[in-house]
């Protein structure tokens, strides 16, 4: 199965942040929250919620196959002013795609037939892989049309989908997919499966909840609008690494791998306290991730492995050290807090080295003292 590459991901949330910032003047918080997003992609519920009042597929019953009622129905869903989900804008009648080739099954008494009865099935029965090839058979091998009444027939598993755009995302997220010139059921399945990982993704970077169709959202301003104005991340460097190197750093992006390892054996214990139990203790990078070179995130004296408390007043500012290893502590931190913690003003770093000293310079230069 394709995957999402971790990295990738990171870098273009982050150039997606600034962007929606950039656009709204606002932080995203949320994209229901976001005037910007919502603005741009809010339409889409509403598209949903008006296509399924139009085909009103409750109401539909096995004597209607065949009398024409349902495929204008689906016509209606589909002729919804600025519906753009199916490929096609504001274009309607017989010679408009993609809705064409049902115009012309309700000419045919046998093509009409076949065609709603296929309808029927797609939102009557379980079956969505089979309706969705016998559609592709009957109606044409293009994805817009039955990648959107499946999305109508339910948002939280499907979406709608434009192959030349989601396969630039997926090329902007290191995926190894395409969707263009390749639809199929299994082809679908990997486009919503990819989809739904960046559902994941995009919940823990917002440490909030996220649906399918706001993960459909991120991939498509990521492709149609910030790469059309040369906002999205440059990620040259990387894409120049070897499969290992890149393992490597995703590895040592999510906390394992060598770089932990690495400060494991080199501090042999908290930096501070000296804590031997490795598995309460946090690998922290002293200057920032998403701060750093590649060559930044890897170096084993850009890091410190700290017990949770100290990490997290590292990370947040609230401590640094001095370039002979002693705490710096803020005066934003009272003395009760300091002893909740545990942290004392005698502290220091067990050892330090000089190449340690230009990342500690940069921590106390840009992070320490430096919260909004």
């Amino acid at each position: 199965m394709p995957r999402i590459d971790p990295y990738l991901f990171e870098r273009q949330f982050a150039a997606f942040e600034a962007f929606v910032e950039g656009e709204s003047g606002a932080p995203l918080v949320s994209f229901a929250s976001n005037q910007y997003t919502e603005d741009q992609e809010g339409y889409k519920y509403k598209i949903h919620g008006e296509a399924r009042k139009s085909l009103s597929f409750s109401k539909w019953t096995r004597a209607s196959i065949g009398k024409g009622a349902i495929i204008t129905a689906t016509i209606s869903a589909i002729e919804i002013p600025h519906n753009n989900l199916v490929g096609q804008q504001n274009r309607y009648g017989k010679d408009s795609r993609p809705q064409k080739p049902l115009y012309e099954a309700l000419e045919d008494t046998e093509a009409r037939k076949a065609v709603e009865t296929c309808l029927y099935q797609l939102y009557h029965e379980p079956k969505e892989a089979q309706s969705f090839a016998e559609l592709l058979r009957l109606l044409g091998r293009k994805y817009p049309l039955p990648a959107y009444l499946c999305f109508v027939k339910d948002r939280s598993r499907f979406l709608p989908i434009a192959p030349t755009y989601f396969d630039r995302a997926f090329a902007l997220l290191g995926a190894d997919f395409k969707t263009s010139r390749r639809c199929s059921w299994e082809n679908y399945s990997a486009y919503i499966g990819l989809i739904g990982e960046l559902k994941s993704m995009l919940a823990e970077a917002l440490s909030g909840e996220v649906t399918l169709l706001d993960a459909h959202s991120f991939a498509w301003i990521l492709s149609a609008q910030m790469a059309d104005k040369g906002e999205v991340a440059d990620v040259s460097e990387y894409s120049k690494l070897s499969t290992t190197e890149r393992e490597a750093i995703i590895r040592a992006r999510v906390g394992q791998g060598q770089f932990r390892q690495r400060l494991i054996e080199y501090w042999q214990g908290c930096a501070v306290t000296g804590c031997s139990e490795t598995a309460l203790l946090r690998a922290s990078h002293i200057k920032p991730w998403s701060e750093s070179t590649l060559k930044e995130r890897l170096h084993l004296f850009n890091g410190l492995l700290l017990s949770p408390a100290l990490d997290a007043c590292f990370d947040s500012g609230f401590v640094s050290f001095d370039d002979n290893g002693n705490i710096l502590i803020s005066m934003t931190l009272g003395e009760d807090d300091l002893a909740s913690l545990g942290i004392r003003h005698d502290m220091r770093l067990t050892t330090i080295e000089p190449y340690h000293r230009k990342y500690l310079d940069y921590h106390r230069t840009n992070i320490f003292d430096k919260r909004t």
